[in-house]
């Protein structure tokens, strides 16, 4: 089932502060991600079916715990502390034993399980609405790491995978990462399409993630210090998705409604944010978009696509995905008699950042992924920029300490609302929070942008409550850490126009092939008298 939510999503887990940072040239250089047909992979498109090999038996996450016990693995105890060594045992005991339970749609950290041996990390979800023992959960991550102990004989797509696995194999297998993270005390993230070389003597230990979503990844962890084999030292494979039957959309795409002509994309971008032109991927944009045209641009889709949104509704949780880059959409259906798959409907939202999806995006006034605070204000205009003026960075090397930048202060909690006088209705509201800034873009709910040449009388959105308080804003997100632009998050999806003219033309000629069907009807009744 397609995911029903009731609130945007308004912050964004990430390790520690989001930088213009940068990869050990050695290892992420620009020669490091050969092009697909040089590589001979097998599949960036494979992996995601999240099959693999477990010491010699076939798995698919997500399974049942009962899967794996019934091969021998079972959930590791606590080592006997010697008697009296109360300090001891309570260090010894794991967050989780085999009497552990998860309370309903909730998750485990990775419990460490064992057989003859051999140990690995397996992470629990509890898809019931009861609390469950962990051994009637799901089992939905798996993670090789020698801190557990032995690993076990691992393999994707009957290609061996695991601890130790060089660099180059990984890239061949499963092609350019969606994104790097480097595990330095900082935990700075990097822009995939923006690999610099990073001068430090510190270890790095880069991290390539390839990610449909939260719960479908894969986390392979690398030794980057110098002089050192590239390799893996811990490997994270999630799904809690199950397999969705095979669907072919094609036969779809022959069906055309009528609210698909009604798109326009843009040949520049916009002016003004209002107008929801952008460049996403190398392509512009007007949003919202017809999926077909996401498809036409190279995008394909993973899950979702075989459910059908009832008319005049939005619904969430189609994913689409080109190479290793997965996007996520809210899709609403604009047709007023039928219900439709996503092919047949317009995505209305779109997310950009450089944790996930990490695509290039281009809005007015050239702000993008990187673009500081400053220049974010000067793009929202004049007037704007004057009221909030974003004082200037100071940097540890005016203090004699150093040349790196320091935050300005930030007042957690703070929230301000501006409205634009020559702009009714338009306003931007700036939250301020631990980590992030985020700047909310927001138009008038009220104004219809969509023609439709149906009614729409007592047709109502079920799935309202996914576009929050308001249908149409951008929300820009600013980290706190260093001023600089690190999400985007899209959504329009505008109310309607009908056209009663378009309506009367359609009942009339609804009419006019009743009258003809009963005119049929009477020449075949009377033909059989006749007879």
């Amino acid at each position: 089932m397609l995911k029903k939510i009731t609130a945007l999503l308004l912050a964004i887990s990430i390790l520690g502060s989001i930088q213009a940072c940068s990869m050990p040239d050695a290892i992420f250089g620009d020669d490091a991600f050969r092009k697909e047909e040089e590589t001979g992979a097998v599949a960036a498109l494979d992996i995601y079916s999240f099959d693999l090999m477990l010491d010699g038996e076939k798995y698919e996450l997500p399974i049942n715990f009962s899967a794996l016990s019934s091969k021998g693995w079972s959930i590791q105890e606590p080592a006997p502390a010697e008697e009296g060594d109360t300090t001891a045992q309570e260090e010894q005991t794991p967050a989780y034993t085999a009497e552990s339970t998860l309370e309903p749609d909730a998750y485990s950290d990775y419990v460490p399980v064992e057989k003859m041996g051999l140990v690995l990390g397996v992470k629990f979800w509890n898809p019931d609405r009861s609390a469950a023992p962990l051994t009637s959960c799901r089992v939905v991550g798996l993670r090789l790491d020698p801190s557990y102990g032995k690993q076990p004989p691992f393999s994707i797509h009957e290609h061996e995978m695991g601890v130790g696995s060089p660099y180059e194999k990984v890239i061949d297998l499963c092609g350019k990462p969606s994104y790097i993270m480097n595990n330095l005390p900082t935990g700075e993230l990097q822009s995939i399409n923006n690999v610099k070389f990073f001068d430090t003597d510190e270890p790095t230990s880069p991290t390539l993630i390839y990610k449909l979503d939260d719960h479908s990844q894969f986390i392979f962890t690398m030794n980057g210090t110098e002089g050192t084999e590239k390799a893996v030292v811990s490997l994270v494979m999630e799904n809690n998705a199950e397999k969705e039957e095979e669907y072919d959309y094609n036969k779809e795409i022959r069906y055309k409604p009528e609210a698909i002509d009604l798109y326009k994309g843009p040949n520049l971008l916009g002016k003004t944010f209002s107008e929801f032109s952008f460049k996403y991927d190398g392509n512009l944009y007007t949003l919202p978009i017809p999926v077909r045209k996401l498809l036409d641009d190279g995008w394909q889709f993973v899950r979702g696509y075989g459910e059908r949104v009832p008319p005049g509704t939005t619904a969430d949780g189609v994913i689409m995905r080109k190479g290793n880059t997965a996007i996520t959409l809210k899709v609403h259906n604009y047709d007023m008699k039928y219900a439709l798959t996503a092919v047949n409907c317009y995505a209305i939202s779109l997310d950009a950042a450089l944790t996930g999806p990490n695509v290039d995006i281009l809005l007015s006034k050239g702000i993008t992924l990187g673009s500081t605070e400053k220049e974010l204000v000067a793009a929202f205009g004049k007037e704007y920029a004057k009221t909030h003026a974003v004082p200037e960075r100071t940097t540890n090397e005016e203090a004699g300490e150093g040349g790196e930048k320091q935050p300005v202060t930030i007042n957690v909690g703070e929230t301000d609302k501006y409205e634009f006088a020559d702009m009714p209705g338009v306003y931007i509201e700036k939250n301020v929070g631990e980590e992030f800034t985020v700047y909310s873009y927001v138009m008038p709910d009220d104004v219809p942008t969509v023609t439709l040449p149906v009614s729409i009388t007592d047709i109502g959105d079920t799935g309202a409550a996914l576009l929050g308080d308001v249908r149409k804003h951008i929300d820009v997100y600013v980290d706190n850490s260093n001023g600089l632009v690190t999400r985007f998050y899209l959504q329009n999806c505008p109310e309607y126009i009908v056209d009663e003219a378009k309506i009367i033309e359609q009942q009339m000629e609804e009419a006019r092939k009743k009258e003809h069907e009963e005119w049929l009807k009477q020449q075949e009744e009377q033909e059989s008298s006749n007879g």
